[in-house]
């Protein structure tokens, strides 16, 4: 794959991940939910750094699959804290809450989700990843590199701009703290 194949396969993760996130928690909600991920578009880059993420450090696992549910629940579980934490202290939250959930860390992470990101981990090797790399190599070369560069584009002005907002309102909130 070359660097657009790539830029390409990292989004379609997002996508999918996005869909999934949608699908989940509309069928936990009972209601359609259609507002997930860290900026406007159709996309949740933690399932694209995730995915990254596996085929870097799962695949010497992938032949195994109880060693690869492990190492998947594990990596995924740990991402997730990760993110909880770091996006409390740039934003003061996290955008989901485990906390209704048994056997959850402060709402972060909790034993169902990590038990299901085994099975993810396991569908992307045994499943899904053959597909979405054939599916992103059959774009013709210039289709792909527009595509590539248009979704680059798109999710750097959208993630400033979430970014820029989200400080704002951190920034008035603490210094309404420090003030009063």
């Amino acid at each position: 794959m070359n660097v657009y194949d790539f830029i390409n396969w990292f989004f379609m993760y997002s996508f999918l991940g996005y869909l999934l996130e949608c699908i989940v928690l509309s069928a936990e909600y009972k209601r359609p939910v259609v507002d997930r991920g860290f900026g406007h578009g159709p996309f949740c880059v933690i399932y694209g750094f995730g995915a990254l993420g596996a085929c870097m450090l799962l695949r010497p696992v992938s032949g195994s699959p109880m060693e690869l549910y492990t190492a998947s629940m594990a990596m995924a579980t740990t991402m997730e804290l990760v993110t909880a934490n770091i996006m409390v202290r740039l934003f003061g939250s996290f955008w989901w809450d485990y906390s209704h959930k048994p056997f959850n860390y402060k709402g972060m992470v909790c034993l169902e989700s990590s038990l299901a990101w085994g099975l993810l981990g396991l569908f992307f090797f045994y499943f899904l990843d053959i597909r979405v790399r054939a599916a992103v190599i059959s774009l013709p070369g210039h289709v792909g590199t527009v595509l590539a560069v248009g979704l680059t584009m798109f999710y750097l002005v959208d993630s400033s701009t979430v970014s820029a907002c989200a400080w704002a309102v951190w920034k008035r909130k603490m210094s309404r703290q420090w003030a009063g």
